[in-house]
């Protein structure tokens, strides 16, 4: 059976269904989906892993359409990177426009305006607004990668009320 290439490792009673290669696959698409604000549930990982297996034609122990909770465990043993943390629910409109070069456009355009109007100290206030939203359901957690300092999901603004709470300062 090793030479012919169906060999599986074994960690103890256990068989590891898929290899180095495949496993990083997996790993890549949970951080990709993650930087689209879009983390996968542990139970929608558990079927992608099951799916996976199935359109590679791999052996797997799966059952019910989905990956194992050991299978789970074990993957998580294999690539400490990953973790599961509760998401910031965040609007698409905010997702879209919150990224690197939106901000830094924005910080280089607010550069030139408080250079050529000479604005001091004084004149430049601090503003920041926060939603409390009525709906009391709280997002389930995702599978993202460690260390991340803020996990956000893409969820429905319309839902509930919202009501607005906005603070000033200057200096």
């Amino acid at each position: 059976h090793v030479k012919s290439g169906n060999y599986r490792k074994k960690l103890g009673r256990f068989t590891v269904v898929f290899n180095e290669e495949q496993e990083k696959q997996l790993c890549n698409y949970l951080k990709e989906l993650d930087n689209l604000f879009f983390g996968l549930t542990r139970k929608d990982f558990l079927q992608l892993a099951y799916n996976f297996a199935v359109k590679n034609k791999i052996n797997h122990p799966f059952k019910n359409g989905m990956a194992g909770q050991d299978w789970f465990h074990g993957f998580k043993q294999r690539n400490p990177e990953i973790v599961l943390r509760s998401p910031e629910p965040t609007s698409v409109a905010r997702a879209r426009g919150f990224n690197r070069p939106q901000v830094e456009l924005f910080y280089s355009i607010l550069w030139e305006e408080i250079t050529k109007h000479n604005f001091s100290a004084t004149t430049i206030f601090n503003m920041d607004e926060t939603g409390i939203r009525t709906t009391t359901t709280k997002p389930p957690r995702i599978l993202t990668i460690k260390g991340k300092r803020q996990v956000g999901a893409i969820s429905s603004v319309e839902r509930g009320q919202l009501t607005t709470l906005i603070c000033c300062c200057n200096a």
